[in-house]
């Protein structure tokens, strides 16, 4: 990547859930799941761990099989102007999980 990095900006763009899942990775287990990508803002890559909700972990109860899930950049890379506490560019968006039906 060239040219100076992306400078931290808590934004989100309606590209950002589409651009990410194009790469993404999920894999999960009983009480969580692990989105593994490329942030499509600062196209830095990035791992993203999500915590299942409902009894006993299970995959939450949503109409038609699909879970929304929050998420933010969460990259390493150096981010001018981010505050000291936090991670990533800035970046968040919210994906639409379609749940497998055969587990």
């Amino acid at each position: 990547m060239s040219g100076p990095p992306d400078p931290f900006e808590e934004t989100t763009r309606p590209g950002y859930a589409a651009d990410h899942m194009a790469g993404l990775r999920i894999e999960g287990g009983r009480h969580e799941f692990v989105l593994s990508g490329v942030c499509p803002r600062c196209m830095h890559a990035f791992q993203y761990i999500h915590p299942l909700t409902g009894f006993r972990g299970l995959w939450p109860r949503q109409s038609r099989g699909t879970y929304s899930v929050q998420v933010a950049c969460l990259c390493s890379e150096e981010h001018p102007g981010r505050p000291e506490d936090d991670e990533g560019c800035g970046a968040y968006w919210i994906l639409l999980l379609q749940r497998d039906v055969r587990r």
